[in-house]
């Protein structure tokens, strides 16, 4: 959905580029979506937190019942954590004027790309090599953040 209302404003020739500086109407659009996305993500980070309380139970079906739910909703609120801090990078990026640029290997990040994944900080061939685990391609500095994650 995020990615049918920011391709439904960006019209291919709407703004000229010059080599990977995007044109500003593009920029504010993808801080409009990224900032929208941003309020999802801390709403549904505090509802996370509600199931996430300990409550005792004499029943012990319950008990496992409950603590299935709290695994669960830790993981829903590890993944929310890690999107926010991605679209806060990605806000950081736009007032730096670096998004939509690879921060490993600092070519153009695809148009296609941001639109379906705006917080993205890789290239789709960087990003292909961090989910392979392929460190030989990724910068040393960002392999010290995905080894600790």
């Amino acid at each position: 959905m995020l990615a049918r209302s920011i391709s439904m404003r960006l019209k291919p020739n709407s703004v000229a580029e010059l080599g990977h500086v995007m044109g500003v109407v593009q920029l504010k659009t993808f801080k409009r979506a990224l900032k929208a996305q941003q309020t999802v993500a801390i709403h549904d980070r505090g509802e996370n937190r509600e199931i996430i309380a300990f409550e005792r139970s004499a029943d012990e079906l319950d008990q496992a019942r409950r603590s299935a739910e709290r695994e669960f909703a830790i993981l829903g609120l590890n993944r929310r954590s890690e999107l926010l801090r991605n679209i806060q990078a990605a806000l950081r990026r736009i007032e730096d004027r670096t998004f939509g640029t690879c921060t490993n290997c600092e070519e153009t990040i695809g148009r296609n790309r941001l639109v379906a994944v705006p917080w993205t900080p890789f290239c789709i061939r960087c990003q292909e090599a961090v989910d392979r685990g392929d460190t030989r391609i990724i910068e040393p500095s960002y392999q010290l953040h995905v080894n600790a994650a």
